[in-house]
């Protein structure tokens, strides 16, 4: 038996094929549609009569097949073809051709040669995940009487355009897979959450109930919310791959509606002994955004600044106006895998001229390493969980890093051991698209806020806004560097 090694594609007949070929590929994962018409054109190119493509285990067993001119019984039956010719062709990777099986005499014995007649046997490797995955095998019961190298070599490219499109498919299945667990998981999520609901609004109702026990109720209330819009985020992105996703940016007061959203996170932070406050300028522009993958961004930053900060010290949320996006090095960074959570829909776009609206979290604690620093915004970033003790799964920046791009600004990060960690993200006051319909009015003042969020004397042109009831923080140089957690 030959096992030829191409080195070319010739002629152009063959490159024509191998043209149209991958571009039915790159126009559908619908392989059991595909690769009848691909085997059909291949008996045609060599000249033989049968042909099939076959998948097969980790234990060399066939598990799918597609045939032409071919029957199999399917997964534990042998496959319809020479066993000797696809043994050898997975075995050693390599293609491997029978011009003649009645001369040859490793074959001429073999039952398929006797008992079907078949004289000539081709078979090509598929790779894929660093081994060989498929085996395209046509067969004929005339021998070969001319030189097909030209073939053969288109042969083995389209082998490899084979490779690919069978490990997209994998991946798309696999991907679907995930999108329907997390929804159907979220889903399921839904109704002993809406108990815990029902049950903590009766709390107050019950008789003789402290106004503590109703406090906590109220702060399990606002966990529930949490849940709820966590749960919305994740069936949300459980149904991007289906075309499910439209979204509509609209003009954001983040002076009323940040303190809103971050008081939400203050009872996190009292139980790990941190204090959150929020320092906003009064005079602070609203932007165009998507307030719900806003919120992402902040309950990440927010989150993350929590548990990474020394017990005893501040998180604090500030806001300032800027006239450009941020920095250079956040502009290069590249792209990250959680942009095939939005790749469906491009980038919000700032309007010509547009300002910005920059965001930091900043937390005391152990400062993030300068070797760190450069990949924290990738996905699965090692390290972060050794330098502060907490399990993570190295995503939410990443993910961070892509909604801010989507939305039409950028993220980026500081850490030094005397100012602190901070994460900044930039948002636009103006983008292209925005509904104009949903325009709010002007930001209200400090005097106007809730009760939830009022605010402290003034610092300077910041309103501070105290979000939890911890008391006013002592000087930063009362810690002692034992106390760090990181």
């Amino acid at each position: 038996m030959n096992s030829p090694t191409p080195k070319t594609v010739g002629g152009p007949d063959n490159a024509r094929l191998l043209i149209d070929i991958a571009l039915q590929f790159g126009a559908t994962l619908d392989l059991d549609r595909l690769l009848p018409q691909v085997l059909t054109r291949l008996t045609d190119l060599v000249r033989a009569e049968r042909a099939l493509f076959a998948l097969f285990d980790d234990q060399g067993q066939p598990h799918r097949a597609v045939l032409h001119n071919l029957a199999w019984d399917g997964p534990g039956h042998p496959l319809p073809a020479s066993q000797t010719v696809i043994s050898e062709v997975l075995e050693k990777g390599e293609a491997v051709m029978v011009a003649d099986a009645a001369t040859d005499s490793n074959m001429s014995s073999r039952q398929s040669v006797q008992i079907h007649g078949l004289r000539f046997i081709l078979g090509v490797p598929v790779h894929g995940r660093g081994r060989v995955v498929g085996v395209i095998y046509t067969d004929s019961k005339a021998s070969l009487t001319s030189d097909i190298t030209a073939e053969l070599e288109t042969l083995t490219a389209l082998s490899r355009l084979v490779g690919t499109a069978v490990e997209n498919a994998r991946l798309f299945e696999e991907q679907l897979f995930r999108h329907r667990l997390l929804g159907k998981t979220v889903h399921d999520f839904r109704s002993p959450l809406a108990g815990m609901r029902a049950l903590t609004e009766m709390i107050p109702l019950l008789d003789g109930v402290t106004p503590e026990i109703s406090e906590i109720a109220a702060e399990i209330l606002v966990g529930c919310d949490r849940m709820d819009r966590m749960m919305e985020h994740a069936l949300e992105l459980s149904s991007i791959d289906h075309g499910h996703r439209v979204l509509r940016p609209r003009p954001l007061d983040l002076l009323c509606d940040l303190p809103k959203q971050v008081r939400q996170l203050t009872t996190a932070a009292r139980q790990r002994g941190v204090h959150v406050q929020l320092e906003l300028p009064v005079d602070l522009p609203n932007v165009e955004t998507v307030p719900d993958q806003l919120w992402i961004v902040v309950d990440n930053l927010l989150f993350n600044a929590i548990k990474h900060a020394r017990s005893g010290t501040a998180v604090t949320v500030s806001a300032r106006a800027r006239h450009d996006a941020g920095p250079p090095d956040a502009r290069r960074r590249s792209g990250t895998l959680a942009a095939a959570l939005f790749e469906r829909e491009g980038h919000i776009e700032p309007a010509a001229h547009s300002d910005f609206v920059e965001v930091t979290v900043r937390n005391v604690g152990t400062p993030i390493p300068d070797t760190l620093l450069p990949r924290l915004f990738m996905d699965f970033t090692p390290g972060a969980e050794r330098t502060s003790g907490v399990k993570s799964t190295g995503l939410g920046l990443s993910i961070v890093d892509e909604v801010v791009r989507h939305l039409g600004g950028l993220v980026w990060a500081t850490s030094t051991a005397s100012d602190g960690t901070d994460f900044r993200f930039t948002l636009p006051t103006r983008v292209e698209g925005a509904v104009a319909s949903d325009r709010i009015e002007p930001n209200l003042t400090p005097a106007q806020f809730s009760r939830d969020t009022a605010p402290l004397p003034s610092l300077g042109r910041y309103a501070a806004l105290a979000l939890s009831d911890e008391p006013t923080l002592p000087p930063a140089d009362t810690y002692a560097p034992g106390d760090e957690e990181r």
